[in-house]
């Protein structure tokens, strides 16, 4: 192997490391947002409140959608929702003291954890949200 293939192949190997470490700071982070802001009305676990906040866990009205989980966090939401054939009619406040990329990170957390999606959510397109 060459000297230019061996630093291709380092940079490569660096880059993906770098990668794998972003993608498991920014769950860390994420999951440490939901902890402080999210948990105490949609619980540990995701399910929610009867009637009052609703589940994250199997909610298609979330599911790979962040840049509406960005805008409900933002802005908040109130009156009723349905998810999973229940109604639900709490209240969200608006979050926007959160920085954008708390935010993108428990978007990106609680998509994947909870709501079985996969699409993530860059601190730059949560300023475009808000």
């Amino acid at each position: 192997m060459t000297n230019v293939n061996k630093f291709k192949s380092g940079i490569f190997a660096a880059v993906s490391i770098f990668a794998l470490f972003s993608a498991g700071a920014q769950a860390d982070a994420g999951e440490a947002v939901y902890k402080k802001n999210c948990m105490a009305c949609h619980q540990a676990n995701g399910q929610g409140m009867a009637a009052v906040f609703p589940p994250l866990v199997g909610n298609s009205n979330i599911t790979d959608k962040p840049a509406y989980i960005a805008e409900t966090i933002v802005k908040g939401k109130s009156g009723k929702v349905t998810v999973n054939g229940a109604e639900f009619n709490g209240m969200m406040p608006p979050m926007a003291y959160l920085n954008d990329a708390d935010i993108a990170a428990v978007v990106s957390y609680v998509n994947k954890k909870f709501a079985n999606g996969s699409k993530e959510i860059s601190a730059a397109e949560v300023k475009a949200v808000r």
